[in-house]
C-alpha cells in the first residue's frame, strides 16, 4: 500500500478515535454540569461545604469542555473557518477563566459572598459566558453547513443562549429571573445536546 493509499485509512482511524473521545467527554461534561447546578443551589441556600464543592466542580467542568472544543474543531470545522476560529478562541479562553477562577476560590481565603463582578467568581461567570459563545458558534456553523443534525444544532444554540442569559442576570443576584431562566435553558439544552452529539458520533462509526 502506498503512502497516498494509506493516508485515508490513517485519517479514518484518527477520526474514529476523536469521535469516541467526544462521546466520552460530552458525558463527563454533562455530569459535571449537573453537579454544578446542584452545588450552585447548595451554594446559594446553605453555603458551608457547598462553596468548596461548587468551586471544585467548576474546575472539573472547565477541564471536561476543553477536549470537546478541540475534538469538534478537528472534526467539524472544515468550513466557516473564521467563525470556527473565533468560537474556538472564545471556548478555550472561557475554560481558562473558569479554571483559574475556580482555583483562586479553592486556594484563597474568601468570603464567598455572591459578588459576580469580583475575584474568582467573576472569572468563573465571564468564563461561562465565553463558553456559551462557543456553543452558539458551533450551532451557527452547524446550521449553515449541515455538519450536525437539527437536534444537535438547536440544543447547542440553547446551551449557549442559556449560559449568556444566566451570566447577564448574575449582577441581579443568584435568584434573579434571568439567572434562573438561563440556568434552566442551559440545563435542558445540555442534556439534549449530550444525548444528541453522542448519538451522532456513534452513528458515524
Amino acid at each position: 500500500m502506498t503512502t497516498a493509499e494509506s493516508a485515508p485509512v490513517a485519517n479514518s482511524s484518527e477520526s474514529a478515535t476523536t469521535r469516541q473521545r467526544i462521546r466520552f467527554w460530552a458525558l463527563l461534561a454533562l455530569t459535571a454540569f449537573l453537579g454544578s447546578i446542584i452545588a450552585f443551589v447548595g451554594f446559594v441556600t446553605a453555603g458551608g461545604v457547598w462553596f468548596t464543592i461548587s468551586d471544585a466542580l467548576g474546575l472539573i467542568q472547565a477541564i471536561t469542555i476543553v477536549p470537546l472544543i478541540l475534538g469538534l474543531d478537528q472534526l467539524l470545522n472544515t468550513e466557516e473557518t473564521s467563525l470556527a476560529r473565533v468560537g474556538k478562541w472564545l471556548g478555550m479562553t472561557g475554560c481558562s477563566l473558569v479554571g483559574v477562577g475556580s482555583i483562586v476560590l479553592l486556594t484563597s481565603d474568601v468570603s464567598h459572598q455572591f459578588v459576580p463582578a469580583g475575584g474568582g467568581l467573576g472569572m468563573q461567570f465571564v468564563g461561562f459566558g465565553l463558553i456559551g459563545g462557543w456553543f452558539v458558534a458551533q450551532g451557527v456553523i452547524s446550521r449553515r453547513t449541515g455538519l450536525l443534525g437539527r437536534r444537535t444544532t438547536w440544543s447547542a444554540l440553547a446551551v449557549g443562549a442559556g449560559f449568556v442569559i444566566g451570566i447577564l442576570g448574575a449582577p441581579f443576584g443568584p435568584e434573579s429571573i434571568a439567572t434562573s431562566l438561563g440556568g434552566s435553558i442551559a440545563l435542558i439544552g445540555f442534556i439534549v445536546w449530550t444525548i444528541s452529539i453522542r448519538s451522532e458520533m456513534a452513528a458515524t462509526d
